[in-house]
Order: C-alpha cells, then sequence, then structure tokens
C-alpha cells in the first residue's frame, strides 16, 4: 500500500520518514531529565549525564536553542545505542562481528569459513542467546565441553571454533560492552584429549599412478591435459599453476608470484554471493616464502615448451576461450582421466601432497622442499609428507637390524 501511494504520488515517502524523525526528537527534548535556561550572556545551558562526574551529569552550552536541542538529542542517541550494545547477545554480535571484519578487509575465504562453523556448533546451541555481558568462563567452559563429548569433533575443528569466539569477544571489548575476554581464562588443553584423531583417509598417487596418468596423457593435447601432466612435475597450488604466465618461465626455472583466488562477497544478511575469480600478485598466507623459483626437470620445460607452441595466443600458459583455465574444471579433467585408467581419484591438492612426499623420499632436503611449497616453516612442510607403507626393501632392512 506504501509503495502504491507513493508511485502515484498521493505521499511522499522521505516528508513522512522526516516527520516521523521530527517527532522522535521532540519527544527527546519533552523527556530531557534537566532545566533549560538561557543565561545572561544569552547562551543556552542544561545538563547531559556523565557518570565520570561527581554528581553524574555535566553542563554544556550553546549558542542558540536550537543548536542546543541537537546536542541534546545527539547524547541521547548515543547513549541508547551504547544501551543497545551492552543487550546484545553472542548471536547479535557474532552478525556485527561478521559485517565489521568484511568491512574491514578480512579474506572472504575466512569469513566463510568461520560462518560454517558457527552454524556447525553455535547457530541451535543456547550459549548463543546469552547476553554477552552475562556469559561467564563456566558457561564458555559448558560449551566446549558439549562439543567435545564422546570425542565428536577433530582438534583442528576445535581450533577453528575456539578462533571464532575470540573474535566476537575481542570485538566486544573493542565496543566496551565487557573489560576482558573470559576467553583468556579458558584452559585450553584441558579439551584436546576430547578430541578425535584427525588421521586423513586421502592418500598420495602411488609412483605407477602417476606413471599410468603421464602415460595416458602423453598423447592427448588439450590444454587441461597439459596442466595435468605438468602438475605431477611440480608441488603447485592449483591457484599458482593456473596462473602461470609464459613470461615466467625461464632459465630453465618457473617464477612463482601469484594466484588466482577464489571469493564470494558476505550481504549483510550473512550469506555469500555468487564466486569471483580474480588475479592477484600475491600467495596464499601472504609471506614472501611464498614467491619462490622452482627448477623444471627436461620433462616439465618439454611440456611447458610445447603447450606454448600449441596455445602461442595470450599470456597465460594454460588459457581457454581467452581465459586462464579453472581448477574445478582442472580437477574434473583428472578425475575422468582417473575413470578412465580405472585408478581412485583424488584432487588437485593431493598431486601437492604426491610430489612433495615424491621429492622428500627422492633425498631432497626439507628446507629445500619448503621453498618449492612456498612455506615459511618447515613444520607445515612435513604436514605433506605422507609416508608410504613400509615396502619390500624397508621391510627386509627391518628384519636384519632386529634379528636376534
Amino acid at each position: 500500500m506504501l509503495q502504491y501511494l507513493q508511485e502515484n504520488g498521493i505521499i511522499n515517502v522521505e516528508d513522512v520518514l522526516n516527520n516521523i524523525e521530527k517527532m522522535k526528537n521532540e519527544e527527546i527534548i519533552k523527556q530531557h531529565p534537566y532545566k533549560i535556561f538561557q543565561g545572561s550572556n544569552n547562551r543556552w545551558y542544561t545538563y547531559l549525564p556523565d557518570k565520570e562526574k561527581p554528581h553524574g551529569r555535566k553542563q554544556i552550552a550553546k549558542s542558540t536553542l536550537e543548536s542546543l536541542h541537537t546536542a541534546i538529542i545527539s547524547d541521547y542517541k548515543k547513549r541508547a545505542l551504547e544501551e543497545d550494545i551492552r543487550q546484545l547477545n553472542l548471536e547479535k554480535l557474532y552478525q556485527k562481528w561478521m559485517i565489521w571484519r568484511r568491512d574491514n578487509g578480512t579474506d572472504p575465504k575466512t569469513i566463510l569459513e568461520n560462518r560454517n562453523d558457527w552454524n556447525r556448533f553455535l547457530s541451535e546451541h543456547p550459549l548463543r542467546k546469552k547476553r554477552i555481558a552475562d556469559i561467564e568462563l563456566t558457561d564458555i567452559e559448558d560449551f566446549f565441553l558439549h562439543i567435545t563429548k564422546d570425542h565428536a569433533i577433530t582438534f583442528k575443528r576445535l581450533t577453528n571454533i575456539k578462533s571464532v569466539l575470540n573474535g566476537v569477544f575481542k570485538y566486544a571489548v573493542r565496543l566496551k560492552i565487557i573489560k576482558h575476554s573470559p576467553m583468556l581464562d579458558l584452559d585450553y588443553k584441558q579439551f584436546h584429549t576430547r578430541c578425535k584423531p584427525s588421521s586423513s583417509n586421502k592418500q598420495n598417487y602411488t609412483e605407477e599412478e602417476r606413471r599410468l596418468i603421464l602415460n595416458y596423457l602423453s598423447s592427448k593435447k588439450d590444454v587441461y591435459s597439459q596442466a595435468i601432466k605438468l602438475a605431477f612435475f611440480l608441488c603447485l597450488r592449483i591457484g599458482e599453476l593456473v596462473s602461470i604466465k609464459k613470461e615466467d618461465v625461464h632459465d630453465n626455472a618457473l617464477y612463482v608470484h601469484r594466484s588466482i583466488r577464489r571469493h564470494q562477497k558476505m550481504n549483510d544478511d550473512l550469506t555469500f554471493g555468487k564466486t569471483e575469480f580474480t588475479i592477484e600478485e600475491r600467495i596464499k598466507g601472504n609471506q614472501s616464502e611464498g614467491f619462490r623459483s622452482i627448477p623444471l626437470t627436461p620433462q616439465a620445460q618439454a611440456i611447458v615448451n610445447e603447450t606454448m607452441q600449441l596455445y602461442p595466443a595470450g599470456e597465460f600458459l594454460f588459457m581457454q576461450n581467452g581465459q586462464p583455465i579453472y581448477g574445478g574444471t582442472f580437477n574434473r579433467h583428472l578425475k575422468s582421466t582417473c575413470e578412465s585408467l580405472n585408478i581412485p581419484y583424488r584432487s588437485s591438492h593431493q598431486i601437492r601432497f604426491t610430489m612433495a612426499t615424491t621429492l622428500y623420499e627422492g633425498g631432497v632436503k626439507i628446507n629445500q622442499l619448503s621453498t618449492f611449497l612456498g612455506h615459511s616453516d618447515t613444520r607445515t612442510t612435513f604436514h605433506y609428507i605422507r609416508q608410504k607403507k613400509a615396502d619390500q626393501q624397508t621391510s627386509q632392512l627391518m628384519c636384519e637390524i632386529l634379528k636376534v
């Protein structure tokens, strides 16, 4: 009805809203608890609430009555907003925190992961409805005891939800809702043994599977086959692989200094918009170690040279329809290849694990392997090395060592 009246010129919505605001302001002045008076100097005076002052109020003076009214109204609205914030429960503050982070440049991928963790663990938990100012350490301990009952989650998942709560309570301190975050008093170690082991069932490609894939694709010249072949000679992230420019390859080495990033912008209602891709001159983790050079073996160099000859147009090494190829489509082609060979499919990320393990077991030192992977810490690199089951040579060696 309101839209109909506006569209037909019967009412002006802006005028209606202005009149409503005017009436609210008049009511604020009417309810003002302190006397408004004009001094002998013709300036206008009153008091405003101030808990820091001895009598809980402070005097203000303005040159006109109108400007004094403006100051009264502004102070009232400011205090009302502060009181509304103090009344926020965990759920409402979480929503404000998420929007604040989006507006201040937090990676959309991180925000999406945080939302997923919230939805899984807190969206239905009673703690979400408790007022922030009333949440105590015991409430948080009870929450963590609940989600770790019967070893229900992994330590990694526990760490993720802890990060969400840490962020929300830090934001509460920032807004002066609370003076101290109860998360700082949490004995987090007590929950470690309540988590289930995070043993991954993901497996590397075996040496035989790698050989089968490379042999199968050797006669195929489409751009995705070329990309898959090169991936099995490197240890790149998929975003780094598909954003290789032809100029990045020289002196028998590949120089890595950009990546394709996937974005989904969060809306004000915490839903996410369509997926967008951007090519950025930065690497995951934003560490300088991400920018690196990787030697190309003769076979890898041959794949690069062949790709440049087959697809001379465009600045990127792997392009289709004038654009860099997509990681998702890469994985679909990889899956199709695996199905043709009747071997289990593992994603492009598992190729990265495979090559890290292969290079390490072949004798590449861990610090050099960290450089190839773009890691700033060798502890991260060790996570990428998946030891194989003991082969016959190892079994024989054990027999020799342990025999009595």
